[in-house]
């Protein structure tokens, strides 16, 4: 096996506006779910991990130049039980999207995917920073 590069390449210098009500467990999970695919599907190559904050949004966008998803496919990725038809040598069963989907609703976020076959993939999510 290789080793996989995650690359934090863009991070805000002021933390405070990285502050959210939430539950840390759930979070955690979320983010530790697309991190893990990301290094999964990437064969061996770098991940990139971005976090932003504007508009009173936390974003953080997770981008790998792994095996991508079929464009006709896309769609059913937060389904339960759904896996990409090129991912059959990959270990997995389909509820890591599907369950960080339903804890970035839980906080009042959204999460979108770009995605091209065998160039990568892209998946953003964003949650409402905390009003101190």
């Amino acid at each position: 096996e290789g080793t996989i590069q995650i690359d934090f390449s863009e991070l805000p210098s002021d933390e405070s506006q990285l502050f959210i009500d939430g539950n840390l467990n759930l979070l955690q999970l979320a983010l530790s779910n697309i991190l893990l695919n990301a290094c999964k599907y990437s064969n061996h190559q770098m991940v990139k991990v971005s976090v932003t904050s504007n508009q009173g949004r936390v974003s953080v966008s997770v981008i790998d130049e792994g095996i991508g998803i079929p464009d006709e496919e896309q769609q059913h990725i937060f389904e339960p039980f759904f896996r990409a038809s090129n991912t059959g040598e990959f270990n997995g069963h389909g509820v890591g999207l599907p369950l960080t989907l339903n804890i970035i609703r839980l906080h009042k976020g959204s999460i979108g995917i770009r995605s091209e076959e065998n160039v990568g993939t892209e998946i953003n999510i964003m949650i409402p920073v905390s009003e101190l």
